[in-house]
């Protein structure tokens, strides 16, 4: 089960940056005398890409429309299922298209049924 707050979607979306989070962020930089120093830490905000393609993980229009209501409400968390693992979430705004769809048919203008393809940034909060 896939389900955005109380938004479950019929079809099976894929989260292909699922397993790219460590958690961690470091950086290096040299020394003049040509050592390496590493400043590490724990990092939060882990970004969840949600998305269908053309083959598969269609969404219909209602539910682009539902989303794209949800995504315009002002610092909205929400509560992410997907399979077995819960998350608080939020569209990531600075990353826009929070929503990045296309019509599975283009026509000049559709219907609730019709199916549409794409992308949902979101991220941990």
């Amino acid at each position: 089960m896939i389900k955005l707050g109380d938004l479950e979607f019929q079809r099976k979306l894929l989260w292909p940056n699922r397993h790219e989070w460590t958690g961690i962020s470091a950086a290096v930089e040299r020394t003049l005398s040509g050592g390496v120093v590493v400043y590490s830490g724990e990092i939060s905000g882990r970004p969840i890409d949600i998305e269908g393609s053309e083959t598969t993980g269609w969404i219909t229009y209602a539910e682009l429309k539902t989303l794209r209501t949800m995504a315009m409400v002002l610092d909205a968390v929400y509560v992410l299922t997907y399979e077995d693992e819960t998350f608080d979430v939020r569209f990531r705004q600075e990353d826009a298209p929070v929503l990045d769809f296309k019509p599975l048919l283009e026509r000049s203008s559709y219907s609730d049924n019709d199916y549409f393809y794409g992308k949902i940034k979101l991220m941990e909060v």
